[in-house]
Parts: structure tokens; sequence; C-alpha cells
């Protein structure tokens, strides 16, 4: 697995290789085929991310072992499924301190907001908020003991 940046830049050849809306989206749907099935059980109200357009699941954890922050997400839609492809590969299996250095921000120069309707942007761009938010408390956590930090039952944006 390449770095963060590394993903940034991939994902902005290719949005900037996409010409139009069309092959834009054409992108992201071929994205949410990458994206892995979350569990059915962890598809509960307190995984569910409030604040998108469609239904959305987000379960952030900590792995002790790697010192790596996990990121499983699914949705009902299979555009946001594109979309959520995208924040699990930016951030899935990081260590805390590359994600707190990596803000979403980031995506915006990789042409992926142009590429999504304002109500859908801005709900995506909530959920990798949040998710970096996630790593950069872990980067503050000592993170060798303590309870893992979870984020709040029915994660609202």
């Amino acid at each position: 697995m390449g770095s963060i940046a590394d993903y940034i830049a991939d994902l902005k050849v290719r949005f900037n290789a996409a010409e139009g809306w069309d092959a834009r989206m054409k992108l992201i749907l071929a994205l949410s085929e990458g994206l892995p099935a979350m569990d059915p059980a962890r598809k509960c109200e307190e995984t569910r991310f409030h604040g998108c357009q469609s239904q959305v699941w987000l379960d952030l954890g900590w792995n002790r072992i790697d010192e790596v922050v996990e990121v499983q997400a699914d949705s009902d839609a299979r555009v946001m499924r594109g979309l959520l492809a995208i924040a699990v590969g930016l951030y899935h299996r990081r260590r805390p301190q590359e994600i707190a250095a990596h803000p979403p921000d980031l995506l915006i120069e990789a042409g992926l907001v142009e590429a999504m309707a304002p109500n859908r942007a801005n709900g995506v761009y909530r959920l990798l908020r949040h998710v970096h938010a996630y790593g950069s408390a872990r980067a503050t956590h000592d993170t060798a003991a303590g309870p893992p930090l979870r984020p709040d039952k029915a994660i609202s944006a």
C-alpha cells in the first residue's frame, strides 16, 4: 500500500483524465465495485452516518497490533459506494500520524468535488472530516494504553 499522498496523486491523474461529468461518474461507479461489502451485522444504528442523501454506514476502529486505523464503510447507493471506496482508500489501515497530516481538503485538488452534486459533496466531505478527526485524535492519544476511541453511536455529521 502506498502513502496517502500517492493515493491522492493517483486520484488526481484518474479524475483529470476523465473528461466531463459523465466520465467522472463512470469512474466513481467503477470504484464502487472495489469497496468490500460490510458485514450486515455492522449495518446498524451504531454505525449509521447521518447527513448523507443515501444510507451510509461507517465503522472506525483501532488495530492495536498494527497500530493503524481501520475504516469500513458501505451504502445502499452505488454512487455513494464509489465515494466511500475513495474514503476507505485514503484512510483504511493508515497510521494516525499520516491521517492527521492529510486532511480531506486535499481531495478538492484531485477534482473529486467537481464530479458530485453539491448535497452529495457536502455529505462525503463531512464523512471524510469525521474519519480524519478520528485519525487525528488517535495521533494524539496514547495508542498503547487506554480504551480504543470509537465513534459515537448514531454518528452525525
